[in-house]
């Protein structure tokens, strides 16, 4: 971990989401990724890499306020508020919820830095901010149809 305070964020973020934090820690310290389980402070919206990024710039232009986004190998990863997933429905996309868990990379990994492909395009902090799942789904739909080039309502 890179600072006290930054691990006084993370144990806050892993503990609401009733992770293994000592686990994590040193997951953490060895350069891994650790298990957090979704679906108890926040589920998970699980979009396209090239249009989640898109959907990241737009908020961001829009100034919504972001919470967690994780970027892996295929698809950005934005963290919404628990029970969000069983009312998601957009093209392409897939969500995580209870029973699910999530690869983190330690909260100091910040893009452009990686761990094992994994890294925070904004990183969890406490008090945990949530993305809102429909300024979520508006910036998403409106990115994918740029770059899919079809309409979706």
């Amino acid at each position: 971990m890179a600072e006290s305070t930054t691990t006084a964020g993370a144990v806050t973020w892993l503990t609401e989401a009733r992770a293994d934090v000592r686990r994590a820690l040193a997951e953490w310290e060895r350069g891994d990724l650790a298990p957090v389980p979704a679906g108890v402070a926040w589920d998970v919206v699980r979009v396209p890499q090239r249009v989640g990024w898109r959907t990241v710039h737009r908020l961001r232009a829009d100034g919504a306020l972001l919470g967690p986004v994780l970027h892996t190998v295929t698809h950005v990863e934005v963290l919404v508020p628990a029970g969000t997933a069983r009312f998601w429905c957009a093209p392409r996309t897939t969500t995580l919820s209870r029973g699910d868990f999530v690869a983190a990379p330690d909260p100091a990994v910040v893009a452009p830095l990686t761990a094992r492909t994994r890294s925070w395009i904004v990183a969890p902090t406490a008090p945990l901010v949530l993305t809102d799942p429909v300024e979520l789904r508006a910036a998403y739909l409106s990115a994918y149809e740029v770059m899919e080039g079809m309409r979706v309502t």
